[in-house]
């Protein structure tokens, strides 16, 4: 069965595409966190997490480059590893995105409180309308989404980018000097919330089946996303140092940055924070159903989630599917009994991606690779042992709840399996 998708989406969409999932939320919480953690190291713990995440994204590179399919992580690991093990991966990227756009969601709505108190009775209502405004949108085609997604990442970055320019050029020596960080609490700690911190740039991975030129853009993706993203975090944390000297112990460094900035300049990185966590959600919403869309077209769920939509040929049923059970999740708080999995989930997807990209180095030697690694199996060696390294530093509640979360994964496959074997 050939894919019925429209390939229209051309590289610098597919970066932006990158940018805007990792660059969420977090960034407008990261810089006083990591000054208490890091303390005067705290560029340099940028600097750590960002090759690390780096490493992990060149993994992803070379597996893309033998790819044009749609489903990221799970179509790598299916030629890898097989079908069960490829499921499980699609399975635990899916529950991932599923999580975060819900957490974000009510994150959004308690941003715009923030801005007009007026609209929190309305909470519901808000995440209902707004989920499926994205959902409406990549429903009446995939190029609709794409724009959406670009649009936000530039709206997003004018903030930031305002920031460091006052940060960096109109603070005064003996301002900036007030902000000088003292030794390190635990640089460790550090770096593993900034490698969480990059997480998302693997949305630039899924939808291949979308891309004019889906072996070259998804490398240029994912690379482009993960450099550009440690230089503006490492950017943004310098600005904000020299912005607020009592960074450490701030709650909401950037809020607390901008009433330094200028009169207003609060209010301005409040409005951005929302924004910026909008265009994480559209993001999602163009990513996410098309693992589901994925998972069904090789039939490991009901090959009902894999119908296009003839006039747009997009997935609308697993569009709205996905957008309905966020709708549930965000509106009734049931996302938060799940969040423990998220991080797990998604450094289980990392950890089997870099082993697919050793295992195909020997199963498939002869495949073409446009972008292919050197040294070997070195760097995805490596990027292995730093995910296995990250998930031993999870808690046994979190590891139990993605374990769980994995258990009943595999119940469902087992399910559909055996439907679609007795229908046969």
């Amino acid at each position: 069965m050939e894919e019925n998708l429209k390939r229209v989406l051309r590289t610098p969409e597919v970066l932006f595409i990158g940018i805007n999932g990792v660059i969420g939320g977090g960034i407008f919480l990261l810089p006083g966190q990591v000054a208490d953690l890091a303390g005067d190291q705290s560029l340099f713990a940028y600097l750590l997490a960002g090759v690390i995440a780096i490493l992990i994204g060149l993994s992803f590179s070379e597996a893309s480059s033998m790819f044009t399919k749609t489903g990221g992580s799970f179509v790598y690991a299916e030629r890898a590893m097989g079908k069960t093990v490829a499921f499980t991966v699609g399975w635990m990227s899916w529950i991932t995105f599923v999580i975060g756009w819900a957490s974000l969601s009510n994150g959004l709505v308690s941003y715009l409180s923030a801005l007009a108190p007026g609209v929190t009775p309305y909470k519901d209502v808000i995440i209902v309308v707004l989920v499926g405004l994205l959902c409406l949108l990549n429903t009446f085609g995939v190029r609709r989404g794409a724009l959406t997604v670009v649009f936000f990442s530039i709206v997003k970055l004018i903030p930031l980018a305002l920031l460091i320019v006052i940060g960096l050029f109109f603070v005064t020596h003996d301002a900036a000097q007030a902000g000088t960080l003292g030794t390190p609490k635990n640089f460790g700690q550090a770096v593993l919330v900034l490698i969480f911190a990059y997480g998302g740039f693997e949305m630039a991975t899924i939808p291949q089946g979308e891309m004019v030129k889906p072996r070259k853009s998804v490398a240029i993706g994912v690379i482009g996303t993960l450099v550009g993203v440690t230089l503006l975090y490492m950017l943004i944390q310098v600005a904000v140092q020299r912005l607020d000297p009592a960074l450490a112990s701030s709650s909401a460094p950037l809020a607390d940055a901008g009433r330094a900035m200028f009169a207003g300049g609060a209010t301005v990185m409040t409005a951005g924070a929302a924004l910026s966590i909008f265009g994480t959600k559209s993001g999602i919403a163009l990513s996410s159903p098309r693992i589901v869309y994925a998972l069904s077209f090789n039939r490991s769920l009901p090959v009902v989630f894999a119908k296009i939509w003839p006039r747009f040929q997009t997935p609308v049923v697993a569009i709205w599917t996905t957008g309905i059970l966020v709708m549930i999740l965000a509106s009734t708080g049931t996302f938060q009994h799940l969040v423990l999995l998220n991080v797990a989930a998604r450094l289980y997807e990392y950890l089997l991606v870099c082993i697919a990209v050793i295992v195909l180095r020997f199963r498939a030697k002869e495949a073409n690779r446009p972008f292919k690694l050197p040294l070997g199996i070195t760097i995805p060696a490596v990027a292995s042992a730093l995910c296995v390294w990250l998930l031993c530093q999870e808690t046994g509640n979190q590891l139990l709840a993605a374990l769980i979360a994995l258990v009943l994964g595999l119940i469902l496959y087992g399910i559909g399996r055996a439907t679609q074997q007795n229908a046969a």
